[in-house]
């Protein structure tokens, strides 16, 4: 089956109505739309069953059917009582989320990008190539935030909005094989 990502679309009606912090933690700015009923179970992509959420958040959640947002809500909060030492950062350059330390030695780049600026090799490691199938598994797909650097690095934009829109143009809508 096919599906064609084009919620940036949808991104400033949801903001609108669920503001912008994540709808699950409250802790951190919202990076992306999660659907409170999975997609893969009802392909449901109505403002009703889509919340503004941070990446982490998003990627606890998974594919996971609750019978309301407040059971999603005390599930993702337990997961995050449970995480690791790692911490958890986006990447400067491409937007990436990723854990600090486990996949990366800087707070600020991701592994790939680390590698690009200091001639590394840390996004061959296992654990790296792992995350990266977990975050398409979530929807998240790293060839974007790939994107996301090459326009960044190409232009003097200063505002981060103007070059997510650029990557997430619909001329550039990706079309995924699930």
């Amino acid at each position: 089956m096919k599906r064609r990502h084009g919620m940036m679309g949808k991104w400033a009606a949801v903001v609108k109505i669920h503001g912008t912090s994540c709808f699950y933690c409250r802790e951190y700015p919202a990076t992306s739309i999660d659907h409170v009923v999975p997609y893969s179970w009802d392909q449901d992509n109505s403002l009703n069953n889509l919340v503004p959420s941070c990446m982490w958040c998003n990627l606890l959640a998974g594919d996971a059917v609750f019978d309301n947002v407040e059971d999603k809500r005390a599930y993702i909060l337990g997961k995050q009582g449970k995480k690791s030492k790692s911490r958890r950062a986006v990447c400067t350059d491409c937007m990436l989320p990723y854990s600090y330390r486990e996949h990366s030695p800087s707070l600020f780049l991701c592994a790939e990008c680390y590698d690009i600026e200091y001639g590394t090799e840390y996004s061959k490691r296992t654990k790296w190539k792992h995350w990266l199938k977990t975050l398409k598994l979530a929807g998240i797909y790293p060839d974007i935030h790939r994107k996301i650097r090459r326009k960044w690095e190409g232009c003097k934009l200063t505002k981060l909005a103007e070059v997510v829109r650029l990557a997430y143009d619909e001329k550039h809508v990706l079309t995924v094989d699930v």
